[in-house]
């Protein structure tokens, strides 16, 4: 991938990250393994379990990263900012034109309808996940819609059901979740 590639890829991901950093899982899946292949999908996992550990957004963290395996520093500050780019151009944008237009007919329209596939990508990333970390195989809302080789790991998929309950019944922060998955993961996942 090419350093003017590396920044149209990540500006382009920039304008479309409405609703958050889990909205560019699936862009990053198929952009960045699947059309690019600069991660493998196993990478990619690894990389957006560790960018949760890590401070900042995951957008970034994923950015800067991926940035760095291409083209060292420079790639790094590369895709950082262009991923960054149009998210503060919009900001200012919006802040002057928000508050003047938000009763406007069009303006709550356009709101409405992002909302929802906001929320669409949110659960495709969560299916992706699912699939690279607790399935084997594809799951069958794939084109192929076979369950060949399809299977389960029962060691993640246990890991999965104590961090849900450890999350919801203890109000515990997403780092200390994942730590405790990963000490689990070396006793379970072998």
């Amino acid at each position: 991938m090419s350093m003017m590639q590396l920044f149209w890829v990540f500006l382009k991901f920039g304008l479309l990250c409405f609703g958050g950093g889990y909205m560019l899982v699936p862009l990053f899946t198929a952009e960045l393994v699947g059309g690019y292949r600069v991660l493998s999908q196993e990478d990619f996992v690894n990389l957006v379990s560790i960018a949760q550990m890590t401070p900042g957004p995951i957008g970034i963290n994923c950015a800067t990263y991926v940035g760095f395996l291409q083209h060292g520093i420079a790639g790094a500050l590369v895709a950082t900012t262009a991923l960054v780019m149009p998210a503060y151009f919009l900001v200012i944008l919006a802040a002057k034109l928000l508050a003047k237009w938000e009763k406007n007919f069009f303006v709550q329209g356009f709101l409405a309808g992002m909302r929802p596939a906001a929320a669409g990508m949110v659960v495709i990333a969560g299916l992706l996940f699912a699939e690279m970390s607790i399935f084997r195989g594809n799951l069958p809302y794939h084109a192929e819609g076979t369950l060949e080789g399809f299977g389960i790991r029962y060691g993640a998929l246990v890991i999965f059901a104590i961090a849900i309950y450890c999350q919801h019944k203890f109000k515990l922060k997403a780092p200390a979740v994942i730590i405790g998955a990963a000490v689990l993961g070396m006793l379970l996942c072998r």
